[in-house]
């Protein structure tokens, strides 16, 4: 499994990377899963500098917003066909910028971003992301 693969599937379980300067910082909802994935960390450790390369170009998948985990990041092969007239012909532009308009539809409810939270949810499954909402308490974290 690359280095990729393990970030992705740390993200997927719920757990949260990014840069502290050059320090990468793990975040865990809970300590079982802490405890879960210590294998894959351990994994990382010893490719730090390569994980450390991924999060700077950004070719890990993006920060997801407040209360928002990442369930599956599948992206589709453009050009990709989504509901309500629309062809995207970059998938990864249009997923983060779909997950800021969600991260903004969940912390402002009253503010309009052009899509209600479930469609903005649908339009990222249309281009093979899927996410769950649900509140994320961090207890600890952790340094690769």
């Amino acid at each position: 499994m690359n280095v990729g693969d393990v970030i992705t599937e740390l993200e997927a379980a719920g757990a949260a990377l990014r840069l502290d300067g050059e320090n990468v910082r793990v975040w865990y909802p809970d300590e079982d899963l802490r405890r879960k994935l210590a294998g894959q960390v351990t994994s990382l450790r010893e490719h730090r500098a390569e994980v450390v390369s991924l999060l700077k170009v950004g070719n890990c998948n993006p920060r997801m917003p407040a209360g928002v985990r990442l369930v599956k990041w599948a992206l589709k092969e453009p050009p990709v066909l989504v509901e309500c007239s629309a062809v995207v012909t970059d998938p990864a532009m249009f997923a983060r910028t779909t997950l800021e308009q969600l991260g903004v539809a969940l912390a402002s409810p009253k503010r309009w971003v052009g899509w209600s939270v479930p469609q903005l949810i649908d339009r990222l499954a249309q281009v093979g992301v899927q996410v769950a909402l649900g509140p994320l308490k961090y207890s600890r974290n952790s340094k690769v």
